[in-house]
């Protein structure tokens, strides 16, 4: 049995079509290629929102946590536990407009970034997949990575506020042991 060889002298026309396609193809292969595997302008667009609601975040958890905290000494000597009870349900009251606030933050983007092309549905998609909860719908395939940015940043900010959080709970606990005469935590500061 022969062994079967491809001669190209065979098939001039064909080869020579089809080299003069592939190398019309390359460049955009190619770029195809890398756009697929690292579609930069998505993660650019992104990666610059999610550090932008990261340090809206930081500066306003800051804000936050001094507040209580400096409200939280006052009543200490002239507090009563309604007061306490207040200062504590108005603090969850503040977190809760803090992410809200990033969410508007995040539809803001998906406007002005011309992803998306109403208000009420930006804020949807970004606060569904801000939470987690996944993308109510797809984006334009140039945006496929900016949903999972979105609930990075959300799943970043979600877990710094529930480590603030259990701060508050556990001064306000013992607060609340100080103001009902029982002795207070050992961190207590």
């Amino acid at each position: 049995m022969a062994d079967a060889k491809f001669d190209s002298d065979s098939l001039p026309g064909v080869v020579s079509t089809a080299a003069s396609d592939l190398s019309s193809l390359r460049p955009s292969l190619v770029e195809n290629a890398l756009t697929q595997a690292l579609p930069l302008p998505d993660i650019m667009f992104g990666g610059a929102v999610l550090v932008a609601v990261i340090m809206f975040h930081a500066f306003w958890i800051r804000i936050i946590t001094s507040s209580y905290l400096n409200r939280l000494h006052g009543l200490r000597s002239r507090g009563s536990l309604w007061r306490a009870d207040l200062l504590f349900i108005v603090t969850i009251m503040m977190l809760l407009a803090l992410h809200l606030a990033e969410v508007v933050v995040w539809s803001a983007a998906l406007i002005f970034g011309d992803i998306v092309g109403n208000w009420s549905i930006a804020a949807y998609f970004a606060a569904n997949c801000y939470t987690a909860l996944g993308e109510p719908f797809s984006l334009p395939q140039a945006w496929r990575i900016v949903p999972p940015i979105i609930g990075m940043s959300g799943i970043f900010t979600f877990a710094w506020t529930a480590s603030v959080l259990v701060n508050f709970v556990s001064r306000y606990n013992d607060l609340r042991d100080f103001m009902a005469g029982h002795p207070p935590a050992a961190h207590e500061s």
